[in-house]
């Protein structure tokens, strides 16, 4: 791959590791506080620990909240995966002699071109250097590009084609499990917090109950909103049998011309899943 590919790469999971993480230390942080306001912890008659603890967890909480509007982590998480899937997708082109790639001629020229609209359309990612990644054009993308075409035709569905298809296989259903763990999570805590709301209405329970589990569930909704874990596992099962489709299509490509228009049909295939994933997330 392009070193450009390399640099998206890393800069993509970084945003979304500190994205992830401070926005689990905010909810901690304020379900932390919701409990700690609920119980009722006291030094003599008029010190409450409990909203103590509240109004600690809530101040730290503006911490993490502060630092992600500040450095805004979400938006190199994904326009580094934007940049990384757009490289990725004309080196693979370029490679096997896909449209627009097709004449020997200009091919190189027409690539580098595509990486520059790459580079400066998304010029806020983070381009990492990396003094052992200096080239866009690497020798294993030349040396693709010369064999013949059953070569071609082998190391592409190897390479991209059943990769890819392995991958978003496999995070369809991690995705779909995760998504129903999770509604579990808000489930139960919204039928706790309204069982305790009705015990502490009878005065069986000295305990806010259904604040806390408020907290506890809205939390877990904003997880599941920030980890978008439903709408993926639909785009990327979706993407996974499109992928199916392309792979017995390219199995029975027998000339040149024929190769590289379904070579660019399934890039765009696999190209148009990130680009929606962008496009909702407003990137």
């Amino acid at each position: 791959m392009p070193a450009m590919f390399h640099s998206a790469d890393r800069a993509s999971p970084r945003g979304q590791a500190d994205t992830i993480r401070w926005s689990a230390v905010q909810l901690m942080l304020l379900i932390a506080g919701a409990v700690g306001s609920s119980t009722p912890l006291q030094i003599g008659d008029q010190a409450h620990l409990g909203d103590w603890l509240a109004a600690l967890c809530l101040g730290l909480s503006l911490l993490p909240a502060i630092w992600l509007a500040s450095r805004n982590p979400q938006r190199q998480w994904y326009r580094g995966r934007a940049a990384a899937e757009s490289v990725k997708m004309l080196a693979w082109k370029y490679a096997v002699r896909a449209h627009p790639f097709t004449a020997p001629g200009d091919a190189e020229g027409k690539l580098l071109s595509r990486l520059s609209e790459v580079l400066h359309g998304l010029r806020d990612v983070y381009w990492e250097s990396d003094a052992h990644l200096d080239q866009e054009i690497t020798p294993a993308m030349r040396s693709l590009r010369s064999a013949p075409l059953d070569i071609r035709r082998e190391a592409y569905l190897r390479g991209r084609v059943e990769e890819q298809y392995r991958w978003y296989a496999h995070k369809a259903q991690h995705f779909a499990k995760l998504a129903q763990r999770w509604a579990v999570v808000a489930m139960t805590a919204t039928a706790a917090g309204l069982t305790g709301g009705v015990l502490q209405g009878l005065g069986v329970l000295d305990f806010d109950a259904l604040g806390a589990a408020s907290s506890i569930s809205a939390s877990a909704t904003a997880w599941i909103q920030l980890k978008q874990f439903q709408p993926l596992a639909s785009a990327y099962s979706l993407t996974a049998h499109e992928l199916l489709l392309v792979k017995a299509r390219l199995t029975n490509v027998s000339n040149e011309e024929e190769w590289a228009q379904t070579c660019s049909e399934a890039e765009e295939a696999i190209s148009r899943e990130h680009t929606m994933w962008l496009a909702l997330r407003g990137f």
